[in-house]
């Protein structure tokens, strides 16, 4: 077993590293070359928790666990990483930073495979970290809008939030949205990355078509899209629909209604699958995004390759 040091974890870490491994991981998952364990967690009072989820790669010739402890509001993350024919461990990595990476590259690999070739402006719903990560992965991957809508109700984040991106990014034209409306109107991707309780994305201020990615918290209790959104969607996915079955209210909500049913959800990878047809009337998707294993024991392997 070989130990691999915080700072180097940083020195590799990238956006680009990271949505080239998820992407390589996702077209190996829609081959059935995957074995992905929903997360599980167990609460033990007051801000403590564990949680763990696990994943094999047969191509990789890996297989990892997600450990992670959650005390007092402080989040302790690891990977463990095994040899999948010899079973040896390989490395254990602290993979705060992996886990921040994946979500945005999943998210920058959702919008450069589902996005339709008229949608040409993006919001962005959520000034946090998170949302941060999000634009930046989505920018520094090939995708090109003609202007990115920024809303928060917060003012003074959103203020925050847009003047470091148009100081970052002089060359694109980023908009200060004062309420959701003026947000979404002009919008045909959309990207949340909210705690919300309650939706933050109504269907009377979407265009007629869309696509929206979802990678709020990973709870049940937490909803951020409308459910006659997702009605009237002609595609719904998600990366895992087992942990979606868990953790997403977004879906759980609309199927509990009558509004969705689970035969209708797919997973991310499928439409990796070179049958599955992307064009023919699927022009109103809705991705949630919760975080797989799969994303992390794939970006895992790939420093671990490059620490040796």
């Amino acid at each position: 077993m070989i130990s691999i040091s915080k700072r180097r974890i940083t020195e590799i870490l990238s956006d680009k590293f990271a949505y080239s491994h998820v992407k390589n991981a996702a077209e190996i998952q829609s081959l059935s070359g995957t074995y992905v364990k929903a997360r599980s967690t167990k609460s033990f009072g007051d801000k403590k928790l564990l949680a763990d989820m696990a994943a094999s790669i047969e191509d990789l010739n890996v297989f990892g666990l997600k450990h992670y402890v959650v005390n007092n509001g402080r989040f302790f993350y690891y990977i463990y990483l095994y040899d999948l024919s010899s079973k040896e461990l390989l490395t254990i990595i602290e993979a705060e930073e992996i886990g921040k990476y994946r979500t945005a590259a999943v998210t920058a690999l959702a919008v450069n495979k589902l996005r339709k070739p008229f949608m040409k402006n993006l919001a962005i719903i959520g000034t946090g970290f998170q949302a941060k990560q999000q634009l930046n992965s989505i920018l520094l991957n090939n995708s090109i809008f003609d202007n990115i809508y920024i809303y928060s109700p917060n003012t003074e984040n959103r203020n925050k939030f847009a003047m470091e991106f148009n100081q970052q990014y002089p060359s694109i034209n980023f908009i200060n949205s004062e309420n959701e409306k003026s947000a979404l109107k002009e919008s045909d991707v959309i990207v949340t990355a909210t705690n919300s309780l309650s939706p933050v994305i109504h269907h009377q201020y979407l265009k007629e078509n869309f696509l929206i990615v979802g990678i709020g918290a990973a709870t049940p209790y937490c909803i951020e899209i409308d459910q006659n959104i997702i009605k009237d969607c002609d595609l719904v996915l998600v990366d895992d629909k087992e942990q979606a079955k868990l953790e997403s209210g977004d879906i759980l909500n609309p199927v509990s209604k009558g509004l969705l049913k689970w035969e209708e959800v797919f997973n991310f990878s499928d439409i990796f699958d070179t049958t599955f047809n992307l064009q023919e009337n699927k022009n109103k998707i809705f991705f949630k995004s919760l975080g797989i294993a799969l994303w992390d024991v794939a970006i895992a392997k790939g420093i671990y390759d490059l620490s040796k």
